[in-house]
């Protein structure tokens, strides 16, 4: 049950999703592909701003899962839909190298 808190308490603190979102776009310096590392870090830094405005009160606590568990999970789809956002922008985008064949 000690490690159940010692969660609770670490993920509950904006600046540990501050140094998560710090590794995970370091990471993805080191990637490049702009697909993995990249959305977790920016819905890291997300679940960061969300967690500092509801410590403080500037966002109603409702809108913050009660446990870590869900805070993990809601990272974890803001992670998906931030990587289907990217990659769907990368489609888009008109490739003008004049060295595409």
């Amino acid at each position: 049950m000690d490690l159940y808190y010692q969660l609770t308490y670490w993920l509950f603190l904006p600046q540990v999703w501050v140094i998560i979102g710090l590794i995970f776009v370091g990471l993805e310096v080191t990637d490049g592909s702009a697909i993995f590392f990249l959305p977790m870090g920016i819905s890291a830094a997300l679940m960061a701003t969300l967690i500092f405005l509801v410590d403080n009160s500037i966002v109603p606590l409702d809108y913050l899962p009660t446990t870590w568990y869900w805070l993990l999970a809601c990272w974890a789809i803001v992670s998906v839909m931030s990587s289907l956002a990217l990659s769907t922008r990368r489609k888009q985008k008109k490739d003008d190298d004049i060295n595409s064949y």
